[in-house]
């Protein structure tokens, strides 16, 4: 299977257009460079323009065609480009999951991971997505993660993603497909050093944000735990309001101290005492 966006499609076509006999071009989103062989691939001309005028959707070919990395299920799932060499952006319904202005995702999950995954802990993980934030904590060194994705079909998507493998390749990982909001329940009280809490937006997971749920992430926090919680920029009728101050105020009241804004992530960080 390869992978090709908007510049890769381009850059195939210029080839062609010039009669190269080799390229050096990505065929895995940007993961490994190829001294790429034009003759051993039989392009389809028409194909490869199309690819090259949608610069905000990924493509993959393999035995049966060209297909876009995309899922239609509950709601509409694709991989969108965010950049030469970055791993892709997921998008719901057209809305974006990932920070992508002035930052690639991936390196976006390494500093939210850098904030609350240690060598040798137990992790976490709240909305698993495309994986970025488990692959960064496994690349903190840390024993093992469970992480929790209510949407299977974005986990099928991150099947597709080459940068995503690690995750379903990794035994340190545990993925559970469920309702976060019910799944936590089940889970023994005081079993992780660390929690990742990374949900959508306000609007489409606000479970994920009650007094009711932070006290379930309290429970299953070790003592000296630490929390990171990621609430973004909220749009639309919450864009006046100070969402991490509520966020900060509901985890003070379930007994989180140290709870701080991390502007650099659009976060914040708790501890358990």
């Amino acid at each position: 299977m390869i992978f090709l966006s908007a510049p890769t499609a381009k850059a195939i076509l210029d080839a062609l257009e010039k009669n190269a006999q080799q390229i050096e071009i990505s065929l895995d989103l940007g993961i490994s460079v190829s001294n790429l062989s034009i003759s051993d691939y039989k392009w389809d001309i028409s194909k490869l323009h199309k690819i090259a005028q949608d610069p905000d959707t990924v493509y993959f070919i393999n035995e049966e065609g060209v297909f876009k990395a995309a899922i239609i299920g509950k709601r509409f799932y694709k991989l969108m480009p965010s950049g030469e060499g970055n791993a892709p952006a997921l998008l719901i319904d057209g809305v974006l999951m990932h920070r992508v202005k002035d930052i690639d995702p991936m390196e976006d999950a390494r500093m939210k991971a850098h904030l609350c995954a240690r060598r040798g802990s137990n992790m976490l993980e709240i909305c698993t997505g495309l994986g970025y934030s488990t692959i960064a904590c496994l690349e903190q060194g840390i024993a093992h993660i469970v992480t929790i994705e209510k949407e299977s079909d974005v986990l099928d998507l991150a099947k597709i993603n080459p940068w995503s493998q690690r995750v379903f390749d990794d035994e340190k990982v545990e993925i559970i497909v469920a309702d976060a909001s019910e799944a936590i329940q089940k889970i023994p009280t005081k079993r992780f050093h660390g929690i990742l809490h990374d949900p959508p937006r306000f609007t489409h997971g606000s479970e994920l944000y009650t007094e009711e749920f932070y006290s379930e992430l309290y429970r299953v926090l070790r003592p000296k735990g630490v929390l990171y919680h990621y609430v973004g920029s909220p749009g639309g009728k919450h864009k006046k309001k100070d969402l991490p101050k509520g966020v900060m105020e509901r985890l003070r009241r379930v007994g989180f101290v140290r709870v701080k804004r991390n502007s650099e992530t659009l976060g914040v960080v708790a501890y358990r005492p």
